[in-house]
């Protein structure tokens, strides 16, 4: 009776220690802002900072079917991004359309070329778009952190953190590219 006691006490006290040590492993996350079309990242205070978008040029008629399989690139103008940030593990966030078929954008690891930046881009025949080479996009983690009004609230960070480098967040308006570079902790 004493040892059926004490198993029940032991797995009460237990239960309660995991309910504690989940609620410790939660993670808070930033209210979702109010503007819904901007890419965000957590600044060294902690707060939401929204990310500079610039504009990309392509040689593949993004808006056309493609007629034929296709392999170019994606370039932004200038060698470095205006943002730059220490972190090699930032946390972005961001809504998408909470519907069949669509995706958040890609991190992409940039390349830099002739005094510019490039991702390769491909375009497939019969489909309309392109689409970012798999090899140069940055694994990442995908977290819905909320659902309103058709959009899904957002976290993407990456798996692995990110070398010093010059980074994107591509969608499919080549018009609102985000762009950062991550630079070292010894980087002025």
């Amino acid at each position: 009776m004493l040892l059926k006691i004490n198993c029940s006490w032991l797995r009460s006290v237990l239960f309660i220690l995991l309910l504690l040590c989940a609620v410790q492993a939660q993670q808070s996350f930033p209210a979702p802002p109010a503007d819904r079309a901007q890419i965000y990242l957590v600044n060294d205070a902690g707060a939401l900072e929204a990310l500079p978008f610039e504009a990309g040029t392509t040689p593949l008629k993004a808006l056309a079917v493609a007629g034929s399989d296709k392999r170019s690139y994606v370039e932004l103008k200038g060698t470095a991004a205006a943002k730059s940030i220490r972190e090699a593990l930032p946390r972005f966030y961001l809504f998408v359309p909470d519907a069949a078929g669509a995706h958040p954008p890609f991190l992409v690891r940039l390349s830099e070329r002739r005094g510019a930046r490039r991702v390769t881009a491909m375009a497939q025949k019969g489909l309309r778009g392109f689409a970012i080479d798999s090899e140069e996009i940055v694994k990442p983690h995908y977290r819905v952190l909320q659902r309103a009004d058709g959009l899904l609230y957002m976290e993407i960070s990456p798996r692995e953190s990110l070398t010093p480098g010059e980074y994107a967040i591509i969608g499919a308006d080549l018009q609102r590219i985000a762009t950062f570079r991550v630079v070292s902790a010894a980087s002025p």
